[in-house]
């Protein structure tokens, strides 16, 4: 199936075990920390915070989730599937995202990945974001790298 066929829409508190499935299995490695329903419905419940889930018809494979404050917002997670990965569906779903704070007036998008994590890293590289901090063993011993996408529009000079 190709990436067009990605259907993306925002959480439903029903939603709530499939995040928790899906975050079981999309963060498995050492530095990850299991979020429960509970963690998922509290996180959701504070002002500004919004998530997108991901499925390929009534199959889920993917969410992310973030929190915005004023202009500005940070992508707490992103993930999906393993069986899923590598089909471009992440690309979609960040973009999806990414829009979706544009429209609501986000200047600048921040998130922490551990350094250790390449392909995460690779992932956010190849999407425009930018290293502008680290973190000093934030991830259960290791570092942590915050990196930062400007998401307000470019403007041409003399235009």
């Amino acid at each position: 199936m190709s990436a067009q066929a990605l259907i993306i829409r925002p959480v439903e508190s029903f939603d709530l075990p499939v995040l928790t499935a899906l975050h079981a299995a999309c963060f498995t490695a050492d530095w990850d920390q299991p979020w429960t329903q509970r963690s998922f419905s509290e996180v959701l419940q504070m002002p500004g915070t919004g998530a997108r889930i991901a499925a390929l018809g009534p199959e889920p494979v993917g969410f992310a989730l973030a929190r915005v404050v004023a202009d500005e917002a940070e992508l707490l997670l992103i993930g999906i599937h393993p069986e899923y990965r590598r089909a471009g569906y992440g690309r979609v779903l960040l973009d999806a995202l990414l829009e979706a704070l544009r429209k609501a007036g986000v200047d600048r998008l921040f998130l922490e990945v551990a350094e250790g994590n390449a392909a995460a890293n690779a992932f956010y590289r190849g999407a425009g974001f930018e290293a502008v901090g680290r973190r000093p063993k934030y991830y259960q011993g290791q570092d942590a790298l915050i990196l930062a996408k400007s998401l307000a529009p470019k403007h041409c000079a003399g235009k």
